[in-house]
């Protein structure tokens, strides 16, 4: 029974890919006007915001660190703590990000 089972499976799995055409097209690259320009600005935006958090996260850690060491009241939960860190470190990145875009707007 497990044979046969296994040989079911097998042919489901190998026999649609070789029944299936290949795909043959040429490659067009993105022109201007196919994108709406508040996509192109979230896009920007998405990639400052996540960009930045490499930098964010880790000077969120040390300003929370640091305000601990320096008498802070916090959760005592590490969880709650690092929870605390991303916001901090998001809303850092969001800053970032919002700033980046009122220049573009501006110097526009």
């Amino acid at each position: 029974m497990r044979r046969v089972i296994a040989l079911v499976l097998a042919v489901m799995l190998l026999l649609p890919p070789l029944a299936a055409d290949p795909i043959v097209y040429e490659y067009e690259p993105y022109t201007e006007e196919e994108f709406p320009i508040w996509s192109l600005e979230l896009r920007r935006a998405e990639s400052i915001f996540f960009g930045s958090l490499v930098v964010t996260f880790p000077v969120a850690m040390g300003v929370y660190s640091l305000a601990s060491s320096l008498g802070m009241q916090g959760p005592s939960e590490e969880y709650q703590q690092v929870l605390i860190q991303a916001g901090i470190a998001a809303g850092l990145s969001l800053i970032i990000s919002l700033t980046d875009w009122i220049i573009g707007k501006v110097s526009d």
